[in-house]
């Protein structure tokens, strides 16, 4: 490993040629089983230590090229594909479960939510595929980043494909016929992030310089962190729901905690309110688990920690229940998507449901606000992969990455809306895995990809991932996604932070925090939920209603009439301009983001902030070239 890093180190760019496949468990004369499918797996790395006794021995190092058994590959590749699953099935539960409720009612699009589940999942395995090989293409170009770099549909993309079917359903056309315009129009808007990964290497790295990937590091985890709270207490719709629910009831004067928005639907049948000490202890027992595993853990258990310390927790919960007030017991464990795949998806492929394609005008400047997003997103957690798997966030090879990233961004989620499914892009999450489990071996990458096939062609398999209670996943993405933050403060601390780079910080983490934890400062009513759409109609940054055309409004009252207080009449729905609201959603869409408004805040302030004498002088040495004045333009 110390060798290929010097090689890189040097200024040469890494063709990852030396790529070796993990050990398939076939017969071999002369070669025992134990060592064609376990032969980095022995009796010395699987003995616990107590640190009571010795030091502990530090867990192997798998480096990107390094070689695995078959069984280690597959259990580091399982650990990748659980850690995503949460997040990978969440797009098309949300997009296909808006099709269910009552009020806007579609059960042809309702009952299509297993198949996108199971084709969310198999895009996510064939597209990781692309990015972990890495094609050297003509003219210098690439394709992926020849990393572990695990692809899933981005969350960017989600309130727009809901407001497209949910928008479509109450124009009274068929659900399908919505989403196929959302896929038309995401193919269309992907040429964006195709164009600009087209960009010579030093072209986006100036565009990218590690203060602003560092930037985007950081407030990728920071964001995320935030989703992984709201996972550990119960589930991000209960959260949220919750969190709306409460505004609505100080303000109309209601007893709110006699109707509080429950989490059954996300942790079996237990029936409670959002930041229950229940759900708070399970996803504390998932860290408690993990840490358990860091103090008297053998080195491969180590290695393993995070689906090992998952399984465990997820498996306890199965025979654990709350019991309510009237005396029954509700599981947290119910295995409703298992069932629901073995009667209606046992086996799964695309296109056994197809939507017709077409072009959603009001989408596109959103999608391509979405885009924007997902590439500054995608350069960040390159840089964070890169610094995880030891190799230079910095530099020519890191340049190419970040190109054959971005590239494969585009040309996947090009892929994925021919597969029926939201766009794709790099999960964070992945390299909190590779930092916490020293494995950044492409063989366990392409077992990842292996395993989420399976989950996507398997209905039931797919179902019994999907089933893990999301107090249980909650626990453990919390501390993923926070190890993505660490990651891009240590790409920062790389480069110095001198006065130049303290005042850029200073904005942008400043503004991306900010609107991060106050999610209502740019969107009234923060969250995407029942009443909060109230709110985004009628107050914020940009409410809502500004895009209405003049004469559809219909108004409604807020507020207690008998109480204290006035009453106040809003907006209560429209029918909206196209272009107008379009317009708004992408605005928004683009200031509310952390670390979108965050990563271009930097960017701007990179470009216009000059640089004095030893600020010159320290570019040159962190760029390897010998005048400081060659580095004027870094």
């Amino acid at each position: 490993m110390a060798a290929s890093t010097d090689k890189i180190v040097a200024g040469e760019i890494d063709d990852d040629s030396g790529m070796s496949m993990f050990q398939l468990c076939k017969p071999t004369p002369g070669v025992p089983m134990s060592e064609r499918c376990c032969a980095d797996i022995n009796m010395k790395v699987c003995t616990p230590e107590l640190p009571c006794i010795k030091t502990p021995t530090a867990p192997k190092f798998f480096g990107k090229d390094a070689k695995m058994s078959f069984f280690a590959a597959t259990l580091m590749g399982a650990q990748h594909a659980l850690g995503m699953t949460g997040g990978i099935i969440t797009t098309p539960k949300l997009v296909a479960g808006d099709a269910c409720f009552s009020w806007q009612k579609d059960q042809e699009f309702c009952d299509v939510q297993p198949y996108l589940i199971c084709a969310t999942l198999l895009a996510s395995g064939l597209l990781t595929i692309v990015q972990v090989l890495r094609f050297k293409l003509c003219g210098g170009y690439y394709l992926g980043t020849g990393l572990i770099s695990v692809m899933g549909p981005s969350f960017a993309f989600l309130p727009i494909a809901r407001e497209v079917v949910i928008n479509g359903i109450r124009d009274g056309e068929p659900a399908k016929v919505a989403y196929g315009r959302f896929l038309g129009t995401c193919m269309v808007a992907s040429l964006l992030e195709i164009g600009l990964a087209l960009f010579p290497p030093r072209i986006i790295a100036k565009i990218f310089p590690p203060i602003v990937c560092g930037t985007a590091v950081t407030l990728i985890g920071a964001a995320l962190t935030g989703a992984g709270i709201k996972y550990w207490g119960g589930g991000v719709f209960c959260g949220e729901n919750d969190l709306t629910r409460l505004a609505n009831g100080l303000r109309i004067g209601n007893n709110f905690q006699t109707n509080p928005q429950t989490c059954a639907s996300d942790n079996g049948e237990v029936d409670l309110p959002y930041g229950s000490p229940e759900f708070v202890g399970m996803g504390f027992l998932t860290v408690t688990m993990l840490v358990f595993i860091e103090i008297i853990g053998a080195p491969f258990w180590k290695n393993c920690s995070v689906v090992i310390a998952l399984l465990i927790t997820y498996f306890i919960s199965m025979g654990m229940s709350y019991t309510a007030p009237d005396g029954t017991a509700q599981k947290y464990v119910t295995f409703h998507f298992t069932k629901q795949s073995i009667e209606k998806m046992p086996i799964a492929f695309f296109w056994i449901h197809t939507f017709p394609y077409g072009f959603e005008p009001a989408a596109i400047l959103p999608l391509i606000t979405a885009f924007f997003v997902s590439s500054a997103e995608t350069v960040g957690d390159i840089g964070a992969t890169c610094d995880a798997s030891d190799i230079p966030a910095i530099g020519p090879d890191a340049d190419t990455r970040v190109q054959g990233g971005l590239l494969s961004d585009g040309v996947n989620s090009f892929l994925a809306a021919l597969f029926t499914t939201s766009p794709n892009t790099t999960y964070s999450q992945n390299s909190g895995v590779i930092a916490i489990t020293r494995c950044a071996s492409r063989s366990a990458g392409l077992a990842c990809a292996f395993w989420l096939i399976a989950l996507g062609l398997i209905g039931p398999l797919g179902g019994f991932c999907s089933d893990i209670p999301s107090c249980v996943l909650g626990g453990m993405v919390t501390f993923l996604f926070a190890n993505v933050m660490v990651s891009g403060i240590q790409i920062i601390s790389g480069i110095g932070v001198g006065r130049r780079n303290r005042i850029i910080l200073s904005f942008a983490l400043g503004i991306g925090l900010g609107v991060g934890m106050q999610p209502n400062f740019i969107d009234g009513g923060g969250g995407k939920a029942f009443i909060a759409s109230l709110y985004q109609m009628n107050i914020g940054f940009y409410p809502k209603k500004l895009a209405c055309v003049p004469g559809t409004e219909v108004m409604t009252t807020m507020g207690n009439p008998d109480g204290p207080g006035p009453t106040l009449t809003w907006v209560a729905s429209c029918t909206f301009d196209a272009g107008k609201v379009g317009l708004r959603n992408a605005v928004v869409l683009f200031l509310k983001t952390p670390y979108c408004i965050g990563t271009v805040t930097a960017l701007i302030l990179n470009l216009i902030l000059p640089m004095d004498e030893l600020e010159k002088e320290a570019a040159a040495k962190l760029k390897g070239s010998k005048p400081a004045t060659e580095s004027a333009s870094a």
